[in-house]
């Protein structure tokens, strides 16, 4: 789990384009969890379009979004967003790593 939580901050930090530094504190995936939903709720009052663009960048299905929103199971917005981010995340880490060969399995012919 904590290698899979330095992945999913290492691509937070470049897809969010947040501080690494303040991401590298954060030692649980319920603390980046907490602070994903805090600046997510920041963007839901300040600049509604940034987290639209953010979304879109980061690839989380807006049907999704839409569908979770609508239940209202007692989460708020942010918490709800944040999960997605992280659950796609997560699905990128290992989707990753799924389709990563190593150099030893190419064959010489094929390599550039």
């Amino acid at each position: 789990m904590n290698e899979e939580l330095t992945d999913i901050k290492q691509l937070l930090t470049s897809q969010l384009q947040v501080d690494g530094v303040a991401l590298k504190k954060i030692i649980s995936l319920e603390e980046l969890i907490l602070r994903l939903s805090q600046y997510v709720d920041q963007l839901i009052s300040n600049d509604f379009d940034a987290l639209m663009l953010l979304l879109y960048r980061i690839d989380v299905s807006e049907e999704k979004v839409k569908s979770l929103l609508a239940k209202d199971n007692g989460q708020n917005s942010a918490q709800i967003i944040a999960d997605l981010i992280i659950k796609r995340q997560q699905q990128k880490i290992y989707w990753r790593s799924q389709f990563k060969s190593s150099p030893s399995e190419i064959d010489e012919s094929e390599r550039w």
